[in-house]
């Protein structure tokens, strides 16, 4: 029914003022409807006065309408185009009211529309609406217009004035939105002092910041390492890979001949100063001294030890190998079959004791000896033989090819033999042991150890004098291989000892021939400069007299004859030019010291912490570990007392007397000043002194290489010794932000107290005898083997590696992990200003003092807060030029270690906190927990072994 009457329904209204409905009497208010007709309805006029009239095609439209009529009359109501309309109270009114569209009351007493019913209906929507939507906002915009007095003719401008504004406003809030955030770093306050921005240098000289750090975070760190290298004056010279440590001694070695050739000439004969002079000249003759002169010198050595079979007039039958080898070591320091030395027990009372080890070979490492015969490295080593000989002797050709193999094949057969009884012997195979003389005498019959000892020491030496044995059954081995060896191979073999050892000091055939070798055997492509090889002798003979002129500038001596005396006294300063500073008074602190000692005893402190809390470690152990610590010092240099005159220094040397015409023949001169040095050793030291004995050693002892050149754990006085070499420009300075030298000296000094733990889990298994056997273990040299066998590279073999090779990287990626946690200990500690208390520290040490609270960021380094700059330079310690194959295998048998960009990426990926800290993922899949039997042995890696 609705619908019928919404779709036939006719609505007729007034033309004029609208229709008016009769309801009671009354007339009603003119109104319009608004009401939409569909097609067939129309509107009638009756001049502005006539009533509307509806007419409707349906019974049931009209009953509808009736309905909605029942409400009380006399309300006004709203109708459907907005107007008021009275619903009467007839019936009548009310009726014509309902069917001109006004709004009627139903029963209940509420309103009810047309719109209302036609929705009921589901009638259309009524366009009226729309349309007065429209006037209201005309007539808004004349308010404005007439509020504003616009003219027509204005009135274009206003608008398009008003819509400008509208849109500026616009592009205006989506700059606010959409303006760049200025990143936090940038509010951060830069470092510029001059040690700042050399430190940015440094790092900035090798890395590519712009890369992306968490995809490629080796080319991140040390991208530009390699073209910087070709760029190098040392380029192709290097003996072995060129990476930070290589690039760091070039920089020491370069200071070095700087301060010697600065200088003062003084004509005192018996003066440190003038030595260091006269040492270093003598030694830039080799590459001009006559061949002849050096032939001859070296023959009279070969005759001094019963004259040499390839020699012409030196066949002598009676010759004896163990007269020979008597006399070969402590005349001339060659080491044919064994080898004595000196090291420090590791056991009470922690003396100094005599060593015995295996004697030296042709190739330096018995590995060597496993490569197959056609090898580049085996061929350059017998093309190196033949090319001495025909220097020597003018043999033929097949005569030294036949030298060549008889030398090799003899080492070979040495190196072979010694690794198979090594490989096949027990655990205390490869362990120092003590002997007395007379038991190694009868172990080792054909060996003349007593007799080389007494020869070489002045001391008294009997058959009950101990010494500690790197390996009985080693030594064993080598007495049965003389035993079953020919006089002939026997003399060759000791000859060639001693030529091998001269050969680095002769003249320029000699030294030519062994570069060939070095260019196969370790890279080498380019000669080395004189001068460097010539600086390097120095530091090696003359450590001590070197850096005591170094670090006291005082004790440098001036001719006063010289005229030029008063211009070159005021310069001395720049003697040294890495690092300027003198010895202070006692009111003055020094700062770099004082730094040093900071970040040594939190580390030490750390690794006490780690040591207690790694409850893998059983508790005996761990509380003789900590006890040492506890009390372990540091020294920084040179004592004080050692440097006050030069008559200290002077003394040292005295005895000691320089050739002037041949190098060559100080080889033998300053092997008898090392072996006093030895002798004094042995004696009762002070502490001074034997600070100089650990810290310029004699002669290199001891089967493991030292972890941290210029760096070491005395065991005798349970010290960390620090060169002076370790705290000068550029390696570090007290103004260079704290992550450079914590990422440097810090991970030094980390290195070495891991391995001094190491050395104590030793000691104590010698110290404490009545514990039981398992607890005597060193439970860190055992995890290192388990760790290191998942840990490896895929590109390593982790069968060939040496178990020294993987005791070295275990101590680099633990030492590592602990820094990196040490280094965030530190931090918090500077934010907390919470002192660290230890009485090496000085009470007037600060953090501010030291400039430590700033804050300060790195200029072109900024984006980087002080944890990510630690791992930046960290990580560039082990930058690296790519290695060749001959480089890497030398780095893998000579150094027992692996080429550092393999290491850089087992840091990166083994210790969390490095990439962490730079927000990568890389490390995620790795436990960062060790608690629990075995520490990080069971997840396969090494970085959290404490």
């Amino acid at each position: 029914m609705a619908e019928n009457a919404a779709k036939s329904g006719a609505i007729g209204a007034g033309s004029g003022s609208g229709a008016s409905g009769n309801g009671g009497g009354g007339e009603d208010p003119p109104r319009k409807s608004n009401m939409n007709g569909n097609r067939s309805g129309r509107f009638g006029s009756d001049g502005g006065a006539g009533k509307g009239r509806v007419n409707s095609s349906s019974d049931s439209a009209d009953e509808e309408a009736k309905l909605l009529q029942q409400g009380k009359g006399g309300q006004v109501v709203k109708g459907v185009g907005g107007t008021d309309v009275d619903s009467g109270g007839g019936g009548a009114g009310g009726e014509e009211g309902a069917e001109n569209g006004d709004l009627v009351k139903a029963r209940d007493g509420h309103g009810v529309s047309v719109i209302d019913m036609a929705d009921v209906a589901g009638a259309q929507s009524y366009k009226p609406i729309n349309g007065k939507k429209k006037n209201v906002f005309k007539t808004s915009y004349n308010r404005v217009l007439t509020t504003f007095d616009i003219t027509p003719k204005a009135e274009r401008p206003f608008v398009s004035l008003v819509l400008i504004t509208l849109l500026l406003l616009i592009v205006l809030i989506l700059l606010a939105i959409l303006w760049p955030r200025l990143p936090s770093y940038l509010t951060k306050e830069v470092c510029l002092e001059a040690e700042c921005l050399e430190a940015s240098k440094q790092i900035l000289l090798w890395a590519k910041p712009d890369i992306d750090t968490c995809r490629s975070p080796y080319e991140w760190a040390c991208g530009r390492f390699e073209e910087k290298y070709i760029a190098h004056s040392l380029f192709g010279v290097n003996k072995g890979e060129w990476n930070f440590d290589a690039n760091r001694d070039y920089e020491e070695t370069t200071a070095a001949y700087e301060f010697i050739s600065k200088l003062p000439s003084v004509a005192m004969t018996f003066s440190t100063q003038a030595m260091l002079k006269k040492l270093h000249s003598i030694c830039t003759t080799v590459e001009t001294v006559s061949s002849n002169e050096v032939i001859t010198s070296l023959k009279r050595a070969l005759n001094d030890l019963g004259g040499w079979r390839m020699l012409p007039g030196s066949s002598d039958p009676y010759w004896n190998v163990r007269e020979n080898l008597q006399k070969v070591q402590p005349k001339y320091g060659a080491t044919p079959f064994f080898k004595l030395g000196i090291d420090v027990r590791n056991a009470p009372p922690f003396n100094y004791i005599i060593t015995v080890s295996e004697g030296d070979l042709g190739l330096p490492s018995n590995e060597f000896y496993t490569l197959e015969e056609k090898h580049p490295i085996i061929q350059a080593y017998q093309t190196y033989l033949k090319d001495i000989l025909a220097h020597l002797v003018a043999a033929s050709t097949i005569q030294a090819q036949e030298y060549a193999k008889m030398i090799y094949n003899y080492e070979r057969r040495i190196a072979l033999d010694v690794m198979s009884v090594l490989r096949e012997g027990n655990d205390n195979a490869t362990q120092p042991q003590l002997r007395t003389l007379q038991q190694l005498a009868n172990e080792a019959p054909s060996l003349p150890i007593l007799e080389t000892a007494q020869a070489m020491f002045k001391r008294k030496i009997t058959e009950n004098t101990q010494v500690l044995v790197q390996s009985p059954v080693a030594l064993k081995m080598i007495s049965q291989i003389i035993t079953t060896t020919d006089k002939e191979i026997l003399n060759n073999f000791v000859m060639w000892s001693l030529i091998r050892h001269m050969v680095p000091y002769m003249s320029r055939n000699f030294r030519l021939s062994m570069q060939e070798f070095e260019k196969v055997l370790y890279g080498v492509q380019a000669k080395q400069p004189i001068w460097h090889f010539c600086t390097k002798v120095v530091e090696q003979w003359m450590p001590y007299g070197l850096e005591a002129l170094r670090e006291n500038p005082d004790l440098i001596v001036h001719d006063r004859t010289d005229r030029d005396y008063a211009e070159q006294h005021p310069a001395m300063d720049s003697l040294d030019p890495y690092h300027t500073s003198k010895l202070v008074n006692e009111d003055r602190i020094r700062y770099d010291d004082e730094l040093v000692k900071m970040i040594f005893y939190h580390i030490r402190d750390e690794y006490k912490s780690a040591v207690i809390n790694s409850n893998w470690i059983n508790e005996h152990l761990t509380k003789y570990i900590t006890d040492k610590l506890s009390m372990m010092r540091v020294q920084i240099g040179i004592p004080w007392e050692l440097l006050k005159n030069d008559k200290q220094v002077n003394t040292f040397y005295h005895d000691w007397i320089l050739d002037n015409l041949l190098f060559v023949e100080n080889v033998p001169a300053h092997w008898v000043f090392a072996k006093r040095r030895m002798d004094r050793m042995l004696d009762n030291m002070t502490e001074s002194d034997r600070i100089i004995a650990e810290l310029y050693p004699p002669v290199s002892y001891g089967a493991r290489r030292a972890p941290v050149p210029d760096l070491k754990y005395s065991i005798g006085l349970n010290m960390v010794i620090i060169s002076r070499q370790k705290t000068r420009e550029p390696y570090f300075h007290h103004k260079y932000p704290l992550a450079v030298n914590f990422a440097r000296l810090g991970a030094d000094i980390s290195l070495v107290l891991h391995d001094a733990i190491n050395i104590l889990a030793e000691q104590f298994k010698n110290t404490e005898t009545t514990q039981p056997k398992h607890i005597l273990e060193n439970v860190f040299q055992d995890e290192a083997q388990k760790c290191m066998v998942n840990t490896l590279p895929v590109t390593i073999n982790a069968a060939r590696i040496s178990n020294s090779s993987k005791l070295n990287l275990y101590l680099e990626l633990a030492a590592g992990s602990v820094l990196s946690q040490s280094f965030g200990t530190l931090l918090d500690k500077i934010d907390r200003n919470e002192r660290i208390f230890e009485s090496g520290i000085s009470e007037r040490t600060t953090y501010e003092v030291l400039g430590l609270r700033n804050g300060h960021r790195q200029p072109g380094l900024r984006k980087y807060d002080a944890q990510q700059l630690f791992s930046l330079a960290y990580l560039q310690k082990h930058c690296a030029v790519p290695d060749s194959g001959a480089v890497r295998l030398t780095k893998l048998l000579v150094d027992n270690d692996i080429p550092e960009t393999e290491k850089f990426s087992l840091l990166w990926h083994q210790v969390p906190l490095l990439s962490s800290s730079l927000d990568c993922s890389s490390s995620s899949s790795f436990s960062s927990s060790t608690a629990g039997t075995g520490g990080a042995a069971q997840n396969g890696h090494c970085s959290r072994i404490l």
